[in-house]
């Protein structure tokens, strides 16, 4: 975070996100790293922490660090290397309700619409060929819970053990993500050289995931996920379009974990 305050609607971040692609080869599996670097601006429209409302606006720049002269065919596996290059502004509403459960586990249901479009310069081998202009919808069901300390007597995640043997508060206790539901759309609107508006098989992104947590890890979680991308989102390969599933570990590296201020029921 750059720039907010705990009392003021609007907060300001640099996002940077920074993905690697492993193939299956015997040398050099890495080729051309994924980067985003950008800026977001969220401004809450509400002052409800349980239903809450923000809006978010933000830039995105998205490049693979390559310099190489693109050659005649992209986006399949051999294809080792070439410039890509892209700018983007989006605009998101985001909308949800946190419910506490009871004094140990709370949930929360997330919604967010996006919608993104090319801004500034971009390669030119990208036009008529690639998803410049989005509409996305990401739907996030999380539980969460409060803790002491792991592996001692004091950790108090809800099991049929110590359910109703809680305090009237949780002040002081950790906060502990457990589990996550994610579901996400995204669908192209721009125009295609080769494909109209309703060529899904192009056009359509679509995932979904989950996350659980078991009591012994903090910030680490078992992971799941499958999809169908008509449009691969990793630079030089997004002609590539395929079903997938994904099986895996995923770590936080958070330096510091809020505590509770309490939690009294009614």
């Amino acid at each position: 975070m750059a720039l907010g305050t705990k009392g003021s609607r609007l907060a300001i971040a640099v996002v940077p996100d920074f993905t690697i692609r492993m193939l299956n080869i015997k040398s050099s599996p890495v080729y051309t790293p994924d980067f985003r670097i950008g800026v977001a601006a969220y401004y809450r429209l509400n002052t409800d922490e349980v239903n809450y409302k923000y809006g978010t606006a933000g830039f995105m720049h998205h490049s693979n660090g390559q310099d190489v002269t693109p050659r005649p065919i992209v986006g399949t596996l051999s294809y080792k290397n070439w410039d890509f290059y892209t700018n983007y502004a989006y605009l998101r509403y985001n909308w949800g309700k946190i419910d506490h459960d009871d004094l140990a586990t709370w949930t929360s249901i997330n919604h967010q619409l996006e919608f993104k479009n090319q801004i500034f310069n971009y390669n030119p081998i990208l036009k008529g060929d690639y998803g410049f202009s989005r509409i996305s919808y990401n739907f996030s069901y999380r539980t969460y819970v409060y803790f002491k300390d792991l592996f001692t007597e004091n950790d108090i995640l809800l099991t049929a053990k110590n359910k109703g043997k809680l305090q009237e508060t949780n002040s002081g206790y950790l906060n502990k993500e457990r589990f996550r539901w994610n579901l996400d759309i995204s669908y192209a609107v721009n125009k295609y050289d080769n494909y109209n508006f309703f060529a899904t098989k192009r056009r359509l992104n679509a995932e979904a995931s989950g996350f659980y947590s078991p009591f012994f890890m903090r910030q680490t979680a078992f992971s799941l996920a499958v999809g169908y991308y008509g449009e691969d989102p990793y630079n030089i390969y997004f002609k590539d379009r395929y079903a997938w599933v994904r099986a895996g570990i995923a770590v936080g590296f958070l330096k510091y974990t809020a505590k509770s201020k309490g939690y009294m029921s009614n």
